[in-house]
């Protein structure tokens, strides 16, 4: 299954708030991002309507209240992300965005270690 459908910016807030928990309402998911976007409910319900059409979300509307939730696994559509990303921005040079990604982190001890980890497992 592909999931990467152009999600924007936007509407990868909304599935981060859906992948912790489905199915939530148009409240829930207003509430989950108040503080870090201050989004109206008819803002975020276009986001959603716009979500449903790619097939990202998936919309009960059997009860009282509308329930939304992630119909794209969270790993996979990532990792979907992640590829395009390294295609689109690095032309598949996965060494330059990882060392992007790196140089604008403060690494702890034990990440570095795991990363090392990972770098071994590899060879």
């Amino acid at each position: 299954m592909k999931y990467n459908s152009g999600l924007s910016e936007n509407e990868w807030y909304i599935m981060q708030v859906l992948w912790e928990k489905s199915p939530s309402t148009l409240r829930e998911i207003c509430d989950a991002l108040k503080g870090s976007k201050g989004w109206t409910k008819h803002a975020i319900s276009s986001f959603l309507k716009r979500m449903s059409e790619k097939g990202a979300v998936e919309v009960d509307d059997s009860g009282k209240v509308k329930g939304y939730s992630a119909i794209w696994n969270k790993e996979d559509t990532i990792l979907e992300e992640t590829s395009s990303i390294l295609e689109r921005i690095y032309r598949g040079d996965l060494l330059l965005m990882v060392s992007n990604a790196i140089k604008e982190q403060k690494l702890s001890s034990e990440e570095i270690e795991e990363l090392k980890s990972l770098l071994d497992d590899m060879k």
